[in-house]
């Protein structure tokens, strides 16, 4: 299925509950416009996640035909044979890799999600680290993923090149924190999420924030669900976030949320069945997840008027980026096995 052109995807219904979101301009944004670049800010502020219209520059739809490839690629990838993907499966405290179906939870009670992953480093496809063991068919495709890699990279970048001149802090304090060259958990996610039995649809992929600075996420058919900011976790209140043809879904993590001290949100998120008609169809989606170098230390920017000031008791871990997402990816996965295990408040985000 085509991103860039998705002329068999049904209707996606009008009768679901929306959540109401920002619609930007790539081509604005790489122009400086400055009224987009309010409305980015007001975003990252209200929700922590906007639409992103890709069409109407060059590299927009340079991103959207290297999604095409990949998305092409993910239905080979996860056609392989079970006993074949199962070789190259997450090991415990990563997330690159294979993750099989069921092998995740969706809920307090231990009920399996319903989602495939394969997940590439950065620092694996540019070469930053050796590469890491992988399908031959993967090996095969690995230049496809450089070209992406990159242009995801440099989409955040200038994202977060205006979001430094709202803040008004100085240019760069961002965008040092997230160079292409230096060792960072950065990765490309490939997810297949098959259709549901009709009697039997639920949460596919757990209730979470994501790690990181910035997830590019690209997909044709919804399912994404966004809890609102202030509302309760309840069923009633989730709502659909729907796919917009040639546009990427842009959010921020909390990654973010730590470096403006909660001025900039991180939305809570999750994946279900897709609604409507679009409910019999196999969903893939392809994410690319910008997050601070591995020795970036995590605190607060300094310089910003808007940016809230610690309290007067507040005191901020000299922890670095590395140590502060492998904490959160092993919070996670203890969560999952029903550790007894303790770990900070901050970790751990999901399954609350």
């Amino acid at each position: 299925m085509a991103f860039s052109s998705p002329l068999s995807v049904p209707e996606f219904p009008s009768e679901v509950p929306l959540l109401r979101v920002k619609t930007l301009s790539l081509s604005k944004i790489l122009s400086n416009d400055a009224d987009e670049s309010r409305r980015m800010y007001e975003a990252c502020t209200e929700t922590g996640l906007f639409i992103l219209d890709l069409s109407g520059s060059k590299e927009g739809y340079n991103l959207m035909e290297d999604v095409d490839r990949i998305l092409s690629l993910s239905e080979q990838i996860f056609d392989l044979d079970l006993e074949t993907k199962m070789k190259y499966h997450m090991l415990s405290g990563t997330v690159l890799g294979y993750k099989a179906a069921g092998t995740g939870r969706v809920d307090a009670k231990g009920t399996p999600d319903r989602c495939e992953f394969w997940c590439l480093s950065k620092n694996d496809i540019l070469g930053l680290t050796p590469p890491l063991s992988a399908p031959e068919l993967v090996n095969r495709h690995r230049n496809i993923y450089a070209p992406f890699i990159k242009r995801c990279h440099a989409l955040s970048m200038r994202i977060l090149e205006r979001l430094e001149v709202a803040l008004g802090v100085r240019v760069g304090a961002l965008q040092e924190k997230h160079r292409i060259d230096h060792i960072s958990s950065d990765q490309t996610r490939q997810i297949k999420y098959p259709p549901q039995p009709e009697e039997d649809r639920r949460t596919s992929l757990v209730p979470h924030t994501d790690y990181g600075s910035i997830t590019v996420l690209f997909n044709v058919l919804g399912g994404l669900q966004v809890l609102p900011p202030s509302m309760s976790a309840e069923e009633k209140n989730w709502r659909w976030l729907k796919p917009v043809p040639n546009c990427a879904i842009i959010n921020l993590g909390d990654a973010m949320v730590k470096f403006t001290n909660g001025l900039f949100k991180s939305p809570l998120h999750r994946v279900t069945y897709a609604p409507g008609a679009q409910a019999k169809m196999t969903r893939y989606s392809l994410a690319y997840f910008t997050r601070p170098e591995d020795e970036c230390i995590m605190k607060r920017v300094d310089g910003s008027e808007f940016i809230p000031e610690l309290g007067d008791r507040e005191k901020e871990d000299n922890i670095t980026a590395g140590e502060w997402i492998q904490t959160r990816v092993k919070a996670a996965q203890v969560q999952k096995e029903e550790s007894k295990e303790e770990y900070p408040t901050w970790a751990v985000q999901s399954l609350k």
